[in-house]
């Protein structure tokens, strides 16, 4: 009995439709009181049921007994079911074919903890297919460094500012430790950044007691920012490299534009 209630309330009856219907597959002809007990039916809600039974063509009243209910034969009703839900699944395939796709959606997701932030960086990492632009410390690069040799197995090109030394297999190195000390002593934290393919970025700063706040996201204009984040601390650092230490400050502290920045950055 409680399959056969099941089955008939996935065909789309209430709960005391079903029993009602069943009841009176079981005896009929019978009146509102009758299902009422055999269906065990709240009294209250009898005939707002049966009403409902012969809207849906599952039970007739009786025209010669006042007051008489008797199903519609059982093979009757589930062929009437069977040809609306085979039109209605052929409509809906149809206006389904026909829905328009949205078109991207930009996502972001804000997070907290670092072991997020290494599961973000190794799915961005696995997602890359041209393009791989890292900026990361020593610590992460242990840990994403199988990560990354993969994705140049793969063909990726691999461009990577690590604040420190690495062994990883990168297209592309640079050591910005200098740069990184400097960093981390002006902010107090690691700032860390994974993008892939230029359509998705992770972006964390990592504290001194290993606090981890961070944001994943695929906003084109995020990412922009992330870009040239990187890309200006490696072209700064093969400048300071190229021109000296001594002039490179030398040119900050007689550029006042220069100078403001780097104490109030």
């Amino acid at each position: 009995m409680n399959d056969i209630m099941l089955k008939l309330e996935q065909l789309g009856f209430s709960s005391y439709e079903a029993k009602a219907y069943y009841a009176l597959i079981r005896k009929y002809p019978s009146n509102g009181y009758e299902i009422s007990k055999i269906g065990k039916i709240p009294s209250a809600k009898i005939y707002e049921t049966l009403n409902r039974l012969k809207i849906k063509g599952a039970i007739i009243e009786s025209a010669t007994e006042t007051g008489k209910y008797y199903p519609v034969p059982s093979e009757t009703l589930l062929a009437k079911l069977k040809q609306e839900f085979t039109s209605m699944i052929q409509d809906l395939e149809k206006q389904l074919k026909q829905t328009e796709p949205l078109p991207d959606i930009d996502i972001t997701l804000n997070f907290s903890g670092y072991e997020t932030f290494v599961e973000k960086a190794i799915s961005i990492i696995n997602n890359t297919n041209i393009s791989l632009l890292l900026s990361i410390w020593p610590d992460e690069d242990v840990l994403l460094h199988d990560a990354i040799a993969k994705a140049k197995k793969r063909g990726v090109t691999v461009i990577a500012g690590v604040f420190g030394n690495s062994t990883m297999e990168s297209s592309y190195y640079i050591n910005l430790d200098s740069c990184g000390i400097s960093s981390q002593a002006r902010l107090g934290k690691r700032l860390t950044i994974v993008i892939g393919d230029s359509k998705e970025v992770v972006i964390c700063e990592i504290g001194e007691n290993g606090e981890t706040d961070g944001v994943w996201t695929t906003t084109p204009s995020i990412i922009l920012v992330a870009k040239e984040y990187i890309k200006h601390d490696i072209w700064g650092n093969i400048l300071i490299d190229t021109i000296g230490k001594e002039k490179f400050n030398a040119m900050c502290d007689s550029n006042e534009m220069l100078s403001y920045l780097i104490e109030n950055s």
